[in-house]
């Protein structure tokens, strides 16, 4: 059953739906006592998760269940927030009905960010530590997020995956969660939302609005709105030109860092606030920050903790009195360290306890919106739309995961059908396959990405 289960998950092409992309057919293939669905959804403003686990709660349980059985597995938790009276519901009444339920608990967690962290999941979920740069397998878990496990159950059926759900918020016409073909242009994506909407309070024009892909938190900036949606896109955001969030997201890593050197006062509310720092691990940013800016010599080990940040962006975006970004020296130096050639054989420490005052320094996500000038969206509703939209074309990526871009199976003038595979993972590398989202004829085929014209 479970090599069944994990070559269906691998030709049906499942990547991580929380944002990493992960191939999942490789990560389903550990061996654990618990199986975590992720229904946090930490990032202000997104609902995908939210809608999906109240309108397909009996899939995403039965995923779970795959995922156990798959991994052996003896418990399965679902974790959300409290606040999702709706997806509670549906969920409770799905575990009722499911087979083998005793398995299954619900996890109702405050609206903390960033709860729908691995490393914060696992211990709220179980009270166990993750080690310095392991992973949740290393204390016998597995987190997948809720719209990957919908993705298994549909793979376990020979369904592949070819939409995203995905959260349209912010300054829009239409705020809604839609499903949309992989490959769909962010800009197509925003006219069935009815286009971009100034606020009745607001005197701005459609011109002073940016999108964020992504959240507000976790996410960048679109390049442009020909930019095709993958399946890591969780929403689109769109936001003033002048919101903390679009300000942040605007600035270069290289000005970042000039900024910190100039300012920072060493008061530790980044250290502090850490979501690391408060699970043991030595992660200290105030600490790098003060031997980069004074011009100290670099302690190693200091230095190279750049390798345990998960780059949530809360010392930057929440933490720092000063508007600095320690993160920004983080992802520096983690390039530095991989340019290098650097291997980690210094930050594996197993022997972890929490931060006797974390329960105290969690930060609830209505402060962090606040923080982020998204006030005025906090209780925008963005409901569940089932309408069948089609893109007259989509422009497929073949690499929307880690590991290698996938290879085309298709050439210019083939016709293709919706779930078709067009591109498959290279022999012997990590990856994930890619299908067509829409039907059509191939008009482009590239190195990067394949081209589908509608019918």
């Amino acid at each position: 059953m479970a090599l069944d289960l994990i070559e269906a998950v691998r030709a049906a092409g499942i990547v991580g739906a929380g944002g990493a992309g992960f191939p999942t057919h490789v990560k389903i293939a550990a061996q654990v006592d618990t199986v975590i669905a992720n229904g946090a959804e930490c990032d202000p403003l997104l609902q995908c998760d939210q809608r999906l686990m109240e309108s397909r709660a009996s899939d995403i349980v039965r995923g779970v269940q795959l995922v156990m059985e798959a991994s052996g597995a003896d418990h399965g938790i679902l974790a959300l927030k409290e606040e999702y009276q709706g997806a509670t519901a549906a969920l409770q009444q799905a575990i009722r009905a499911a087979e083998r339920r005793s398995d299954l608990s619900l996890l109702l967690m405050e609206s903390r960010y960033p709860a729908g962290d691995e490393f914060v999941l696992v211990y709220e979920a179980t009270g166990r530590i993750v080690p310095e740069a392991g992973l949740p397998l290393h204390v016998g878990c597995l987190v997948q997020n809720v719209q990957t496990l919908f993705n298994i159950a549909r793979a376990a059926e020979g369904t592949a995956v070819t939409h995203r759900l995905l959260t349209v918020a912010g300054a829009v016409a239409r705020p809604a969660t839609l499903w949309v073909p992989v490959g769909t242009a962010i800009q197509e994506v925003l006219d069935w939302a009815g286009g971009v909407q100034p606020p009745q309070w607001s005197d701005r024009t459609a011109d002073d609005f940016a999108v964020v892909v992504g959240g507000p938190m976790m996410g960048r900036l679109a390049k442009d709105l020909d930019e095709p949606v993958t399946k890591t896109t969780s929403g689109l955001l769109i936001l003033p030109h002048d919101n903390a969030v679009v300000r942040s997201l605007s600035r270069s890593r290289r000005s970042w860092i000039r900024r910190g050197m100039s300012t920072c006062d060493q008061c530790r509310d980044c250290t502090d606030l850490c979501p690391r720092y408060l699970l043991g691990h030595d992660l200290k940013p105030h600490e790098v920050m003060r031997a980069i800016n004074y011009g100290l010599e670099r302690p190693a080990d200091k230095v190279t903790a750049a390798v345990l940040c998960s780059e949530c962006r809360l010392c930057e975006a929440y933490a720092c009195p000063l508007g600095l970004s320690p993160m920004a020296y983080y992802v520096s130096l983690k390039e530095e360290l991989q340019a290098q050639g650097w291997v980690n054989e210094v930050h594996e420490r197993t022997d972890l306890e929490a931060h006797p005052m974390r329960e105290y320094r969690l930060v609830p996500t209505r402060r962090l919106i606040a923080r982020l000038g998204l006030t005025a969206w906090e209780h925008q509703l963005c409901p569940l739309d089932k309408a069948d939209y089609r893109p007259t074309r989509v422009t497929i990526p073949l690499a929307q995961h880690i590991g290698a871009a996938a290879k085309p199976l298709v050439s210019v003038g083939d016709q293709v059908a919706v779930g078709d595979l067009i591109a498959q993972i290279p022999a012997g590398k990590l990856g994930a396959n890619v299908h067509a989202s829409i039907a059509g004829r191939v008009s482009q085929v590239s190195e990067t990405a394949i081209q589908i014209v509608g019918e």
